[in-house]
C-alpha cells in the first residue's frame, strides 16, 4: 500500500509538471516557451522554470533520500527477524536433544513432568517461526520418534500454518487436533498418519501419498486433494467444502464423499 501511495504521488507530481510545461509554453515568464534577449546585457529574471528547477531537485533528492531509508531499515527489521527465528530454532532443538540425550524423555520417573515441558517449549516455538522453520521442527520430532502412535510429545493445539511440508516424511505420525490451515504438503508422505480432528482448511497435499490416513472428523474445506492418493484414506465425518479433488479420485472414492 505505501509503495503503491508514493508511485501514485510520483504520477501525479509528473502530471503536474507536464500539465504546467504545455500550458506555459504560451507565457515567456514560465521560462518554458525558451527566452530571447532583447539585450545582451540584460539579466534575465528568474522564470517559473528556475523556481521549479530550484525545489523540485531538492524534493526529489530529499523523497529518494527517504524512500532508500526506509527500504534499508525493512530489511535490517527483515534480516533480525530472520535471525530471531532461527536462534528460536536453534536453541530448541538444542533444549529437545539435550533431554532425548539424557534419557529425560523416555522410562525414567521424571518423564511425564519433561513431556509436558517438551510440549509447552514447542508450542511457543511454533508461535515464533515461519513456515520453512515449523516444517523442521516437526521433521525433527519425527526422526526423533517423538509423534508415533502414542507419542511422547502431545501436539494437539500446534500451531504448523502455513508450514512449508512439500516432500515431508511423517508416515504413520500421531498430529490429532493440530492446526495446519494454508499448509503446502505436496508431494509428502503421509501413509497411515493419524491427521483425526486436525485443521487443514486451504492446506494443499498435490501428488502427496494419503494411503491409509485417518482424517476423520478433520476440516479439509478448501484444501487441495488433486493428484493425491487416497487408497484407503478415511475420511469420516470430515468437512470437506469446496475441496480440490480430480474426477477420477472422486469416481474412485465415491463413498468418502457422500
Amino acid at each position: 500500500m505505501r509503495t503503491l501511495l508514493h508511485v501514485a504521488g510520483a504520477l501525479l507530481a509528473m502530471a503536474i509538471v507536464t500539465a504546467l510545461a504545455i500550458k506555459g509554453y504560451g507565457y515567456a515568464w514560465t521560462g518554458f516557451s525558451g527566452y530571447m534577449p532583447t539585450n545582451k546585457d540584460a539579466v534575465r529574471e528568474k522564470t517559473l522554470w528556475d523556481w521549479l528547477d530550484l525545489l523540485i531537485i531538492p524534493a526529489v533528492l530529499a523523497v529518494v533520500a527517504f524512500l532508500l531509508d526506509g527500504s534499508r531499515k525493512r530489511s535490517e527489521q527483515a534480516v533480525e527477524s530472520d535471525r530471531q527465528r532461527q536462534q528460536t530454532l536453534d536453541c530448541y532443538f538444542d533444549y529437545i536433544s539435550e533431554l532425548l540425550l539424557s534419557g529425560h524423555l523416555l522410562n525414567t520417573t521424571n518423564s511425564n513432568y519433561a513431556r509436558e515441558l517438551v510440549r509447552t517449549r514447542t508450542l511457543t516455538a511454533l508461535r515464533l517461526l515461519d513456515g520453512k522453520r515449523k516444517a523442521q521442527v516437526l521433521q525433527f520430532l519425527f526422526e526423533a520418534r517423538l509423534i508415533d502412535p502414542n507419542p511422547v510429545v502431545n501436539l494437539n493445539g500446534a500451531d504448523f500454518r502455513f508450514a512449508l511440508l512439500d516432500e515431508a516424511t511423517l508416515s504413520g505420525a500421531e498430529l490429532r487436533g493440530v492446526y495446519f490451515n494454508g499448509a503446502s504438503i505436496r508431494f509428502a508422505t503421509l501413509a497411515d498418519a493419524d491427521l483425526r480432528g486436525s485443521d487443514f482448511s486451504d492446506a494443499s497435499f498435490s501428488s502427496s501419498d494419503l494411503t491409509g490416513a485417518r482424517f476423520s472428523q478433520a476440516k479439509l474445506n478448501g484444501a487441495d486433494l488433486r493428484g493425491a492418493t487416497l487408497h484407503k484414506t478415511d475420511l469420516s465425518d470430515a468437512d470437506l467444502t469446496k475441496i480440490k479433488i480430480s474426477h477420477e479420485q472422486r469416481a474412485r472414492n465415491k463413498q468418502s464423499y457422500q
